[in-house]
């Protein structure tokens, strides 16, 4: 047997190795299941809007700042405070 067809027949044989171990299900493999976030899981953290600069910003880390009996949420304390001192104008 050459050496060509000896180096072939490796790769063959790990094509197929990879294939059927590709298929087997995870029992059998040892391997965990990969999970996917489903509807029924709960949602760690909402995106707020920023009034002032329009910027997405995590509301766990947002400062927050309750005007007319809802709060209202800004990426930093300085669009806070722009947006009080405007609110403050038109009241």
């Amino acid at each position: 047997m050459s050496p060509l067809r000896i180096i072939i027949l490796v790769i063959l044989f790990y094509i197929a190795y990879r294939l059927i171990r590709g298929k087997l299900p995870s029992t059998l493999t040892g391997r965990k299941p990969r999970t996917r976030a489903t509807p029924e899981m709960p949602v760690s953290d909402t995106l707020e809007e920023d009034p002032v600069c329009k910027k997405l910003v995590p509301s766990r880390q947002a400062v927050q700042y309750e005007w007319q009996g809802r709060t209202i949420y800004f990426c930093s304390q300085e669009c806070c405070n722009t947006f009080r001192s405007t609110q403050g104008e038109h009241q």
